[in-house]
């Protein structure tokens, strides 16, 4: 299928224009029953599919359209902060891996620097260095990996009870394996989110249509390009 004509490109669900899987040609039939199909010719920045490879593209669901109570008793099994590409690097959308009944699948926060947009418990995941000691993050600039690798072990296995969303908000109620309950929490505009490093203001954390849109839920080894 030719570039200009396939069907799933420039999709704009929210940020997201594409959503592209790398898949072994002998794995073909498996992405087709997931509803991908074949591009012949995609750009991807300093990658060509060799001969066993190809490219396919799907159409990813937000979290309406996958079900809220499809999610429940979903296992997180790794964290991103990395997720998504614009080509030469990434928007940083926020990612959680879950294992369920469904298989395995990605819940994506697609905004740029979603971390900086995310309350854990309460207390944002990111924030630029200057901001630092006002915000006090969870994922810090000074020790990115470790902040993060210590991030991933308090979510690891922690499974999702329930999703409460909104046009302007959504909570993703959490529960570890000692029965203790957590949140993540996001809102188009809170005055608990840091300002940005290179204005010095709040933004929202989206600005057109509604919090559903940025959440999407993806297979695994796929990747969102904005």
């Amino acid at each position: 299928m030719s570039f200009l004509k396939h069907p799933f490109l420039n999709l704009r669900i929210g940020l997201v224009l594409e959503n592209f899987a790398i898949v072994k040609k002998s794995d073909k039939k498996l992405w087709k029953a997931r509803g991908f199909k074949r591009i012949r010719k995609y750009p991807i920045f300093r990658y060509k599919p060799s001969s066993y490879e190809m490219i396919m593209l799907g159409v990813p669901l937000n979290i309406e359209e996958f079900g809220l109570e499809t999610l429940k008793n979903s296992r997180i099994v790794d964290v991103s902060t990395c997720c998504g590409t614009y080509g030469m690097g990434g928007p940083g959308f926020f990612g959680l891996k879950l294992q369920s009944k469904q298989g395995t699948r990605w819940l994506n926060y697609c905004i740029w620097s979603a971390g900086e947009h995310i309350l854990f418990d309460d207390n944002v995941l990111e924030c630029h260095p200057d901001y630092a000691e006002k915000y006090v993050p969870l994922i810090t600039f000074n020790d990115y990996s470790n902040s993060l690798e210590k991030l991933k072990n308090i979510l690891s296995d922690m499974t999702i009870q329930e999703v409460v969303l909104s046009k302007e908000s959504i909570e993703i109620m959490l529960v570890d394996g000692h029965e203790t309950f957590h949140s993540i929490k996001s809102y188009k505009y809170s005055d608990k989110f840091p300002e940005q490093g290179g204005t010095g203001k709040k933004r929202n954390s989206f600005d057109v249509g509604d919090m559903k849109d940025y959440w999407l839920v993806t297979y695994d080894e796929t990747h969102l390009k904005v």
